[in-house]
């Protein structure tokens, strides 16, 4: 059989004797869980499914040391991940900036923030590696990848229906048809719609912050062309019509002209009130005097800071529109000593995100991505097999990627001031190729080898008004009616090449125990800054970041299969990192210096019954900044990347466990129960670790009851997310520089009952 089919196989085998055998293919090639010497997550569809997961942001709450928002900073888009695995990652959305971890589905690399909260249809499972994966992956992927398993058309018609009512008005129902057209063509539908109000209201207009309003459909045709070639062919489409991401004014900060001292108003949860505190700053610093009064329009103070998560007097612009669309063509062709795979896709994403940064009544800062377009191409080349008497595995890869994008920006201002024009068209191509073999020097000794180089192009083309302040009759930075240009209009590029290398020695015992050390490189190339508020003297670009790994591990399985053991330490050594700070009143990305990062994740899953199932999940980072990169001299201290800063999004512990019980009702029905807790420490959700925007560790628990009857395929569940109703933030924005801070918290306690059909 060939990878391809061994592929499809993979996920979590039924075995009545203990603990499901669990295959992935995180090697591109399908292997046991406990065989793989790779700190890897795997979930599969069913485990998801129980979970109640809607997209793959709930993988935070089960994977140790991830975090996964599912709103970019500075955007207000609804739907924008933000993935960090051990440390390492990237808030920013901009089309020239890379993401730390690599998204992909069935293979297909999904490039992009905007828009890449994916749903969860018809998985067959999620595989989550922590550590570089260049070695084995097509696109760069320094912090590790998420690896999306779609189910495979059936041989035979299938159904699965669910319909779901949630509260605040949420509905949502999916729909799966698996229709063969003949012994050799299978066909595979999911569609799925999704709606719900917002939790965040609009005293001043209505609008309901954070709903939800989504339709995605998937189609899959899988056709053996010969005894030994398959192709698939599958497209997806997505429409998203929602308004902003839940956001809060949370603080408000003014200096007054000549003054040593900034002033910051603050919202405290513990009361519901403002805490003014009081900060110096440097001598000569920019004033924020023109927050205290902004013309006819108002008076922007600590009035707008309202006590409650839940409200917000906003007025600005809101809302955000997606179509996302893509195609695939996968061919792989049995060899005999292995496979020779085809990943040929096409993505594009359009429409527009806005929203009002300063929570207010008052026209201060609203940003209008108006006409955001990406389109990518990709085509991957793989030969998978083995040779010398199936002792060594190999793997073998070429990659093409080249992408398009467009995002226009327009931040309007206080009127006296006019708006900021940031225009920017952007290609990016990228040329890679891989290789990495595994030797098994004896029946328990293996040694592996990888190499990959990465050549990536990036060009970034500012139109002749695009970056450019529109002045206003203040006229500030020129004559009123005028444009001011942030540096001359034109087309910059760059190009990054980089070799990485990983070597890997694993043993097993007798029992079957792995233990592993491996070492692995990572690269993320540069880029170009295409955010600005205030004129430069030219375009700024950021250099590549670098990581180096050293990791070891072990995998134990015992007790007759019925628990089971992972864990892995690691240490990390991370330079040249690309972190958001603002300057001038503009999130930018710098490379704000290194770090040294080390921690360790355990796995544990236990059957001490055969109804019922126990898993514990722990991680741990230290991360600390060993050199740092100042800003400009005029920007704060508390502004700035210090060197006892937290890294963003890197909570020192994440803690979770579950419980799912079955307990038979008749010879056909069942009753299934099961309770998801999950912790994650304190999180600094941005660069400089704004008080604003810090969050205290938080405990979340999901839980859920249902009723299975296995001969008619019905199933009610009835589930409550959330159930103490914990409020968090999930991502936020600091700008200093202007004087807002905002913040995105999470949904509050959700319950709902699902009634399922399957055939």
């Amino acid at each position: 059989m060939g990878n391809a089919a061994q592929a499809q196989e993979a996920g979590a085998q039924e075995d009545q004797s203990g603990l499901n055998v669990i295959v992935v293919t995180a090697q591109k090639r399908a292997q046991g869980l406990q065989d793989t010497p790779i700190a890897i997550t795997a979930v599969s569809g069913e485990t998801l499914e129980a979970q109640g997961a809607e997209n793959i942001s709930n993988l935070q709450q089960i994977t140790p040391n991830l975090i996964f928002d599912t709103t970019a900073p500075v955007s207000g888009v609804s739907s924008g991940a933000i993935v960090f695995i051990r440390g390492v990652g990237q808030t920013d959305f901009q089309l020239t900036t890379d993401p730390g971890v690599g998204t992909y589905v069935d293979g297909i690399y999904i490039s992009r923030s905007v828009g890449g909260v994916l749903d969860v249809l018809d998985l067959e499972r999620v595989e989550v590696l922590r550590g570089p994966q260049g070695t084995l992956f097509g696109r760069n992927t320094i912090g590790g990848a998420i690896s999306l398993v779609s189910k495979r058309p059936s041989d035979s018609f299938a159904v699965k229906a669910e319909a779901t009512v949630t509260s605040r008005d949420g509905y949502a129902g999916l729909l799966a048809l698996d229709v063969p057209l003949s012994d050799s063509i299978r066909t595979k539908f999911v569609g799925s719609y999704k709606t719900q109000d917002g939790y965040v209201t609009g005293l001043s207009d209505g609008r309901q912050l954070g709903d939800t309003d989504r339709f995605s459909i998937r189609g899959t045709i899988e056709a053996d062309l010969g005894p030994n070639l398959l192709a698939t062919v599958s497209a997806d489409y997505t429409r998203v019509d929602e308004q902003n991401a839940a956001s809060k004014l949370v603080g408000i900060s003014v200096a007054a002209p000549g003054s040593p001292t900034r002033t910051d108003f603050r919202f405290d949860r513990a009361t519901g009130g403002v805490i003014t505190t009081n900060t110096a700053v440097p001598p000569g610093a920019p004033t924020l005097t023109f927050l205290q009064n902004v013309g006819p329009t108002g008076v922007f103070d600590q009035r707008f800071i309202l006590p409650g998560l839940d409200t917000t007097v906003a007025t600005g612009p809101n809302g955000t529109e997606l179509d996302i669309w893509g195609v695939g063509l996968t061919l792989a062709l049995d060899v005999g000593f292995g496979e020779l795979k085809s990943i040929t896709a096409y993505r594009k994403t359009t429409g527009s995100f806005a929203r009002d940064a300063d929570g207010s009544p008052i026209a201060l800062t609203h940003t209008n991505n108006f006409d955001y377009s990406q389109d990518q191409f990709s085509q991957e080349l793989q030969l998978t097999g083995s040779t010398a008497d199936d002792r060594l595995k190999f793997a073998l890869g070429a990659y093409y990627f080249d992408e398009n994008g467009t995002d226009n920006l327009t931040v309007t201002l206080p009127f006296l001031f006019g708006n900021v024009n940031n225009f920017a068209e952007v290609n990016n191509k990228s040329y890679a190729a891989y290789a990495q073999g595994t030797f098994s020097v004896t029946d328990r000794l293996s040694v592996t080898a990888g190499a990959r180089y990465t050549e990536d192009e990036k060009s970034y083309t500012v139109p002749v008004d695009g970056g450019a302040i529109f002045n206003g009759p203040a006229a500030v930075f020129g004559p009123a009616g005028t444009f001011t240009p942030f540096f001359p209009a034109g087309t910059v590029s760059q190009k990054f090449d980089n070799v990485s290398f990983k070597g890997v020695i694993d043993y097993k015992l007798d029992d079957g125990t792995l233990f592993y050390v491996s070492y692995s490189e990572g690269f993320k190339s540069g880029g170009f800054n295409t955010r600005y508020l205030v004129p430069v003297p030219s375009v700024q670009s950021f250099a590549p970041e670098e990581l180096t790994t050293y990791e070891a591990g072990i995998k134990w399985e015992g007790l007759d299969r019925r628990l089971r053991l992972n864990g892995a330490v690691y240490s990390s050594d991370y330079d040249n990192i690309q972190l958001v700070v603002y300057d001038s009143g503009a999130p930018l990305t710098r490379n704000a210096g290194s770090a040294d990062i080390w921690g360790f994740e355990l796995e544990a899953t236990a059957l001490p019954i055969d109804e019922l199932e126990l898993g514990l999940s722990a991680g741990y980072i230290d991360a600390e900044y060993q050199t740092v990169t100042p800003l400009n001299p005029l920007v704060a201290g508390d502004n700035q990347v210090q060197l006892d800063s937290a890294l963003p999004n890197t909570p020192e512990w994440s803690l979770s466990a579950y419980a799912a019980l079955t307990l038979p009702v008749t010879d056909d029905a069942e009753i299934r129960t099961r309770a998801d807790w999950s912790y994650t420490s304190r999180i600094e959700n941005d660069s400089v670790n704004s008080i604003f925007l810090t969050q205290p560790g938080v405990h979340l628990i999901n839980a859920s009851i249902g009723l299975h009857d296995n001969n008619s395929g019905f199933s009610t569940t009835a589930f409550v997310k959330n159930l103490t109703n914990k409020r968090y933030i999930v991502s936020g924005d600091s700008n200093f520089g202007i004087g807002f801070h905002e913040a995105n918290f999470n949904e509050p306690r959700e319950w709902g009952v699902t009634l399922r059909y399957k055939y």
